[in-house]
């Protein structure tokens, strides 16, 4: 069997909205809800919370203490080492790094991909254009870990963990798997992460609609919301996503 580690990385610091993770969502934090989400795929066999060694940080650490949650603290900028330290501590086979960012996190489709990627022994899984923003995961091998370890050289590959991936995604085995009908729901272009005040504004609105206590949102429902409900997807459809290729 394979040991699949959910990693979830998470700061206090954000540019566009501080300390977003512990914003409300019902009654638990945008971080513990990623987490449950995380711990509802059936492939998953452990979740941690990776964040960084910065005082700031300091807060993560108490609420996954009191949250029971297994926190690992590393590198503040070399994220990827943060990972690389985290996985010589779990031992994983296969790594579903996770930001922390994405409360609406689909754990049915990480057993979909990981159950395939286990299955053609891939390195990488190749993500798809179609996909909702937020769906806010990466899939590899520790073979492939190894490998961004070992040629990761710039600050931005460092920082964005699989930067050396999409610089040179020739030098992993890499595939996509196209989503089954059952699963399609996720082909979407709402916005369903959390980087800005607006962002917040329509997953606050989503989770006072559709949360309940001791569940995980059903990604399918707020799908169907979201196409029924233009005002509701025009709250955030301003916002911009950061892209790696256009960064420094």
């Amino acid at each position: 069997m394979k040991k699949v580690v959910a990693m979830i990385q998470a700061h206090m610091a954000s540019t566009r909205l501080p300390g977003k993770i512990m914003l409300p969502l019902g009654d638990k934090a945008v971080l513990y809800h990623v987490y449950k989400r995380c711990k509802m795929a059936t492939v998953v066999d452990e979740v941690v919370v990776l964040t960084s060694t910065n005082p700031e940080n300091d807060k993560i650490e108490e609420f996954c203490k009191d949250e029971n949650i297994p926190c690992f603290r590393g590198e503040e900028e070399d994220v990827l080492d943060r990972y690389y330290q985290c996985a010589k501590v779990y031992q994983p086979d296969i790594i579903v790094r996770v930001t922390s960012d994405c409360p609406l996190i689909e754990p049915k489709l990480i057993d979909y991909w990981v159950t395939n990627m286990i299955r053609d022994d891939v390195e990488y899984f190749k993500e798809e254009d179609r996909l909702y923003k937020g769906f806010g995961l990466d899939i590899f091998t520790m073979e492939a870990l190894e490998k961004l370890k070992q040629n990761a050289t710039t600050k931005k590959q460092k920082e964005h963990v699989v930067g050396y991936y999409y610089d040179h995604p020739d030098e992993f085995y890499a595939k996509g798997y196209p989503l089954p009908k059952e699963l399609e729901y996720a082909y979407s272009n709402h916005r369903l992460t959390l980087d800005t005040p607006k962002d917040y504004e329509l997953i606050k609105l989503l989770y006072d609609l559709f949360y309940t206590k001791n569940d995980i949102v059903d990604l399918r429902k707020v799908m169907e919301y979201l196409d029924n409900h233009p005002e509701i997807t025009a709250i955030n459809q301003d916002v911009k996503q950061k892209d790696y290729f256009k960064q420094q």
